[in-house]
């Protein structure tokens, strides 16, 4: 598994610092999403990579001004149906075909086709089911995954099945587990062996007090063949954040064969109170001189809106002891605040490329969020009703229990973090002023007046 997957999961796990929403998606309103992306080579004007995306509905696109790679598809890893940052699997593109085309690395430089995905969803926008196929079938497995969530959004089990010819001859099990506040504790992978199913793996999750995700422990037996043996710690994720819950610091450890060691610690800095990060710099451990060495920083311009328009990307020269360029990116956006294109500039020892050596262009749909402000969806609880979903400024929620809306309601969001109390009136209905919380999803609970939750339902501020 990639270490820049998982940090950028965890990125998107810490408050404040997930992908940031289009821009302009008030309901009726005329936004964007993307429904191409491709990469060319300046030096020989042949394409690289390219993606196209069909959608239905209201599914969108969202763009990561963390990492500044669009999110055209989600990270798998060892855990295929879900992100390592604990949260469901919630593609950034919510797309309902997904065309791969890129460099063919057995005939290069043809350009060729590479992979289709192809998902379903329920009406919460919950991924039910994934389809991978690949044109090169004989050296990637060919994959369908199939989720199932609770009510409140929380993914509870995910199957996994490896096609041969079409025929799924081999599957994997995920279980998930969550504390009372809706975060995940826990999720246990399984692989059928033989005709029996034996535990693979297992990962923990640990949260602060501030109920910030804190560390999580990877377990697994990488040289077991029979999956009899007791699983063994290969990898640790130990992490620190700032007082608005922004991710600051990622310590990793890894097993070395006898225990875990240091192995990678990745650092972030933000500019006031910006959701992404201004800077992000890679230290490697050095284990004979038990020091940090640095490795990788990435360093941001931040135009008037608030946007990165400059990224650049420096590696660690040892022999000078300094920080040496290697590219930058140049990034436009659209009328809608999206982006339109990024200019890749490599650096050539003493400077960057005068022309671009890379441009990557991105091409979208103009659609409507037709859901009405006010219109009241259907239930996502028995007898509470919540609209508009999703909301951009004031929720409102009505009730059918004979004692009216309860005494107490709470916003929480999908890291189990209460950012929000409010007491309410003996009344039938009520609303909450939802408009500074960041885009994401959220569980509102009502409570009695012994503080017990007696109802929930889950929105999307967006």
């Amino acid at each position: 598994m990639l270490h820049n997957q998982i940090i950028g999961a965890l990125l998107q796990s810490a408050k404040y610092s997930g992908p940031m929403a289009a821009a302009k998606t008030t309901a009726g309103v005329p936004t964007q999403r993307v429904i191409a992306q491709s990469t060319v080579d300046n030096g020989t004007s042949l394409y690289t990579d390219s993606v196209t995306c069909s959608y239905s509905d209201m599914n969108h696109s969202t763009f990561d001004y963390n990492t500044i790679i669009y999110p055209y598809n989600y990270t798998y890893g060892t855990s295929p149906m879900f992100e390592l940052n604990g949260i469901f699997t919630e593609p950034q593109v919510k797309y309902d075909t997904y065309v791969h085309w890129t460099i063919n690395p057995f005939t290069m430089p043809t350009f060729t086709l590479y992979e289709g995905n192809f998902a379903t969803y329920d009406t919460n926008s919950n991924q039910t089911h994934f389809v991978k196929l690949f044109v090169d079938s004989t050296t990637n497995d060919n994959m369908s995954y199939a989720n199932s969530f609770d009510t409140v959004g929380n993914i509870t089990r995910g199957v996994t099945f490896n096609l041969n010819a079409g025929v799924e001859d081999s599957a994997f099990k995920q279980f998930f587990a969550y504390d009372t506040a809706h975060r995940l504790i826990r999720d246990s992978v399984y692989e059928l062996h033989l005709g029996v199913w034996r535990i693979a793996a297992r990962t923990f999750y640990t949260y602060n007090a501030s109920g910030y995700l804190a560390q999580i422990d990877h377990f697994s037996n990488q040289t077991d063949t029979s999956f009899l043996l007791p699983l063994v710690q290969q990898s640790k994720y130990a992490n620190t954040y700032d007082a608005s819950g922004r991710l600051i610091a990622v310590v990793t450890s890894l097993f070395d064969g006898s225990s875990l060691v240091n192995y990678v610690k990745d650092t972030f800095d933000y500019t006031g109170t910006a959701s992404y990060h201004s800077s992000w710099r890679q230290h490697q451990f050095d284990p004979i001189h038990g020091t940090w060495w640095p490795q990788y920083k990435m360093s941001k311009h931040i135009n008037a809106l608030g946007k990165p328009d400059t990224v650049y990307h420096q590696g660690w020269d040892s022999i000078a002891n300094s920080w040496t360029p290697i590219s930058k990116d140049v990034i436009t956006y659209t009328t809608y605040d999206n982006p339109a294109k990024v200019y890749n500039y490599e650096y050539n020892w003493t400077s960057y490329s005068t022309t671009p050596d890379y441009t990557t262009t991105y091409h979208y749909e103009i659609f409507l969020l037709d859901e009405p402000t006010g219109t009241i969806l259907p239930k996502t609880t028995e007898g509470l009703t919540i609209y508009p979903n999703p909301v951009k400024d004031f929720l409102h929620f009505a009730t059918e229990t004979p004692n009216g809306i309860g005494t107490e309601i709470s916003l929480v969001d999908m890291t189990g973090r209460i950012i929000l109390r409010q007491s309410l009136a003996k009344d039938k209905t009520a609303n909450v002023d939802v408009q500074l919380l960041p885009p994401g999803n959220y569980i509102l609970n009502m409570h009695d007046k012994k503080g017990r939750v007696i109802n929930k339902a889950q929105f999307i501020k967006e």
